[in-house]
């Protein structure tokens, strides 16, 4: 097989001139002359760097080299966005204490199932105690006044019966009569007591009922607010705390949401309310479905791009927070794109390149700017005209034979 280069070597008559000149000044010297003066020696020549190279066409069939003309095809970009994982702030509990005091104890740790209700920290603090007190009283008033209202009844009916027999007068009956609704608007007064104590103790997540114990029952549980997975514990056993001190994150991670975001210039193609697919490298060749809820009022000004929420199902848990995936949101319309084989794209010194069947037998490199990929081809943005036919096989050899050194024979 026969490469030729398109350059010519560098030409040898300016060494052998110097050699010369060197030979003649020695003799000069030698048969008692001056030496003339000296001058100045010719530039050497540098080669140029080589862009092309001749084949003939039964060397590139042995070769392996094939070729495909570059071509225009209309293309529908999707239009994508990447995005996070989160949690549904709607599922989402971030429980802290109500009240100041110690923690007890807490019995759940990180990555926890645990069901609505069930109690997943206790807190020892004495406003649970001045509640319990609170209540105690209130209830030692209404027997109390119980008693009173009793005894109150019992005269009222006593003066009936006398009135009846002319033993006593109106008055004592009227009299009787007026005690009792005193001590009726005392048992309200001390019933709304009660109810305040029992509130008090409701909101410490203290329920009161036949079997509590106000002496025993003094901690304040934490109990999960719906079914879901502990995420985060923010607090140890011992740790004191005030009101508002973290203590446990909970999630619902049956329905997740993703924020991704888009460029600006975009956000016109966008509707809310549309069904959306999401891929998670984790997971290569599936996909899940969501649905865009929300599309950001803001520009980041630093990006440039408006954030999204989309919302997905997610009751197999396999879309994990903080997981990154990638959004379609549905296809762009279609352009026109200019594209070549992806085996006809080669790196060569830091330059993205093809090599252009320039002539019958020959073949030139052309550095070009690539853009999308489509299913083995590859955009060209610059550097191309359609119609140009390009290497798409057998191109190593090409590239081979240029990068051999200038004075280097094929």
């Amino acid at each position: 097989m026969t490469f030729t280069r398109s350059t010519s070597a560098i030409r040898r008559p300016a060494a052998m001139a110097a050699v010369q000149a060197a030979v003649l000044a020695a003799t000069l010297v030698a048969c008692g002359g001056a030496a003339p003066a000296e001058e100045p020696a010719a530039p050497v020549a540098t080669p140029e760097a080589r862009t092309s190279v001749a084949v003939s066409e039964g060397d590139a069939r042995a070769s392996g080299i094939e070729t495909a003309p570059a071509r225009t095809i209309e293309r529908a970009e999707p239009l994508q966005a990447s995005g996070v994982v989160t949690f549904d702030e709607r599922r989402t509990a971030r429980l802290g204490s109500l009240v100041e005091g110690v923690v007890d104890e807490i019995n759940v740790q990180p990555g926890d199932r645990v069901a609505r209700g069930v109690i997943l920290a206790r807190l020892h603090s004495h406003v649970v105690h001045d509640a319990w007190a609170s209540y105690s009283k209130a209830q030692a008033e209404r027997k109390r006044v119980a008693a009173e209202l009793a005894y109150a009844r019992t005269a009222e009916a006593r003066a009936a019966l006398l009135v009846e027999s002319r033993a006593l007068s109106p008055q004592e009956l009227e009299r009787a009569r007026a005690d009792v609704n005193t001590v009726i608007q005392e048992m309200a007064s001390v019933d709304a007591e009660i109810t305040r104590a029992e509130q008090d103790l409701g909101h410490y997540g203290v329920a009161v009922g036949v079997d509590m114990k106000p002496g025993e029952d003094t901690s304040v549980p934490v109990r999960a607010p719906f079914a879901g997975t502990v995420i985060e514990r923010q607090a140890t056993q011992g740790s004191a705390v005030t009101p508002g001190t973290p203590l446990l994150v909970i999630s619902d991670l049956s329905r997740v949401w993703i924020t991704a975001e888009v460029d600006e210039a975009l956000i016109g193609r966008v509707v809310t309310g549309g069904a959306v697919t999401i891929e998670a490298a984790a997971y290569p060749g599936e996909s899940f479905t969501g649905k865009l809820t929300t599309v950001g009022d803001i520009v980041n000004p630093t990006t440039r791009r408006v954030t999204l929420r989309v919302e997905a199902d997610n009751a197999d848990r396999r879309l994990k927070p903080q997981m990154f995936v990638t959004v379609a949101l549905g296809s762009s319309a279609s352009r026109r794109v200019l594209v070549v084989p992806s085996r006809a794209v080669q790196q060569m010194e830091g330059e993205t390149v093809v090599f252009v069947r320039s002539g019958a037998d020959q073949y030139s490199r052309r550095a070009v700017a690539t853009g999308m990929d489509f299913a083995g081809e590859v955009e060209i943005v610059k550097g191309l005209k359609e119609g140009e036919v390009v290497v798409t096989a057998g191109a190593f050899l090409l590239k081979s034979e240029l990068l051999k050194p200038a004075g280097e024979e094929p």
